[in-house]
C-alpha cells in the first residue's frame, strides 16, 4: 500500500481474455500517466504483453492438464466443439455454449484462489480494478476498495427489466411476453453457476451473494461500478444508472503498433473494410467461411481478422488477413468496420 498520498498502487485483475485486458489497459494507461503505480495480475500466457507498456506484471497460472495438447488454443478448440450449437437460436446458444463457457471461466478463477490471495498480500494495492464475469472472494473480500469495470455490453451487467434480456436480440419495443419466456430459460441456464459462485463466497465469508437470477455471477462494487459503452448505444432512456455507477464511452489503449495496407489491396478499387468477429467469432470456421464467401461478391476490399484457425480456410481475392491484427492501427485507415459487436471493437471505432 502506498505511503505517498499522491501515488496510489492500483491492481488490475482482468479475466483471461484480450477483451478484458485491453479495456483495463486503456484505463490503466491514464492512471499511469497521472503518476500512479499500476500492476496487472494476469495469466502467464499473457506474460510480457503489458510490461512493455510500462505496467508491472504479476503472473498466475493453472497447472497444465497432462491429457491436453499444450499447443492447442483452448478457446478455439471450445468453439470448434460447439460449432453446431452456435447455429442454434439465441437462447439455445446461452444454454449450450455461453453458460458452459462461463462455468469454465469460474473453474479457472477458483483454481487460482490461493494465488489471488497471495498477489493481493504481496502487491498491497490501494485500489483493485476487476473486469470479470465471475466473482473472486480473495479479491472482492480482501478489505481493499475495489472497482468493477464491466467492459462487456452493459445490459448484462445492469440487468434492468425495462429493456430486453441480455444477448436475446429482442427489440426494445417488442412483445414483453417474449422477454419473459427468454429470461426464464436464461435464468435456468445460469442456476448451477450461480450456486457454485455463491457457495464459494459462503465458504470464504459465511455470507450469500444474493445474486439476481440470470445476472453475471459477480457482486456489484459498493464503491464504484463502471460500464463501458458509447452514449449513442446505451439504454439510458430506460436504464438510469445508480449512484455508484458511471458510464464511459470507452477505454481505448494506445500502442506503438503500425500497419501498412498490403499491396494486394492497395492495387484494388473500392472502399476498405475491416472484418473483425472477436476472439470467439473468428474461431467459428462456419461463420468465417460464410461471411467471406458472401463478401467475396463485393466490389470493396477487406482486411480480415482470421483468428487462431487461420490456416483452416482461404480468403477470396478482395481480402487479406492475418491470425491477429493491430486493430488500433488499422481503424484510422478503413472506411467501415464489420464486427460482432464486441465492446472493445465498437468503442475503438468511435
Amino acid at each position: 500500500m502506498s505511503s505517498d498520498n499522491s501515488q496510489l498502487t492500483i491492481l488490475f485483475t482482468p479475466l483471461d481474455g484480450w477483451g478484458h485486458i485491453n479495456a483495463c489497459h486503456g484505463l490503466a494507461e491514464e492512471l499511469l500517466r497521472r503518476g500512479h503505480r499500476v500492476v496487472f495480475a494476469i495469466d502467464q500466457g499473457f506474460a510480457g504483453k503489458l510490461s512493455k507498456h510500462g505496467f508491472e506484471e504479476v503472473l498466475h497460472s493453472i497447472p497444465p492438464d497432462p491429457t491436453v495438447d499444450p499447443n492447442i488454443d483452448f478457446w478455439a478448440d471450445f468453439i470448434v466443439k460447439h460449432r453446431r450449437d452456435l447455429q442454434r437460436s439465441s437462447i439455445e446458444i446461452i444454454e449450450r455454449v455461453t453458460s458452459v463457457a462461463l462455468g469454465v471461466m469460474f473453474d479457472g478463477v477458483k483454481a487460482r484462489e490461493d494465488q489471488y490471495r497471495d498477489i493481493v498480500a504481496t502487491v498491497r494495492p490501494d485500489v483493485i480494478v476487476i473486469d470479470s464475469y465471475v466473482g473472486c472472494p480473495p479479491v472482492t473480500e480482501s478489505g481493499v476498495p475495489w472497482v468493477l469495470l464491466f467492459s462487456a455490453a452493459p445490459h448484462m451487467g445492469l440487468m434492468n427489466d425495462e429493456h430486453p434480456p441480455a444477448w436475446s436480440g429482442l427489440p426494445l419495443n417488442g412483445d414483453q411476453n417474449e422477454w419473459q419466456t427468454y429470461q426464464t430459460r436464461f435464468n435456468k441456464a445460469f442456476d448451477a453457476l450461480h450456486k457454485n459462485v455463491d457457495d464459494w463466497y459462503k465458504e470464504v465469508t459465511g455470507k450469500s451473494l444474493a445474486l439476481k437470477p440470470g445476472s453475471v455471477p459477480h457482486p456489484l462494487s459498493p464503491y464504484l461500478n463502471i460500464c463501458m459503452t458509447p452514449k449513442e448505444l446505451d439504454y439510458e432512456e430506460v436504464q438510469p444508472l445508480g449512484d455508484n455507477w458511471h458510464r464511459v464511452d470507452g477505454f481505448v489503449r494506445t500502442t506503438d503498433e503500425t500497419f501498412e495496407i498490403p499491396e494486394c489491396l492497395r492495387e484494388r478499387s473500392g472502399k476498405l473494410i475491416l472484418l473483425s468477429m472477436g476472439s470467439f467469432g473468428c474461431a467459428d470456421i462456419d461463420l468465417m467461411i460464410r461471411l467471406t464467401t458472401i463478401l467475396a461478391k463485393s466490389e470493396h476490399r477487406f482486411i480480415v481478422s482470421k483468428g487462431p484457425l487461420h490456416d483452416k480456410y482461404s480468403l477470396p481475392d478482395n481480402m487479406w488477413g492475418q491470425p491477429f491484427l493491430p486493430q488500433t492501427a488499422i481503424l484510422p485507415l478503413v472506411d467501415l468496420v464489420l464486427t460482432h459487436g464486441g465492446n472493445n471493437t465498437v468503442t475503438e471505432t468511435f
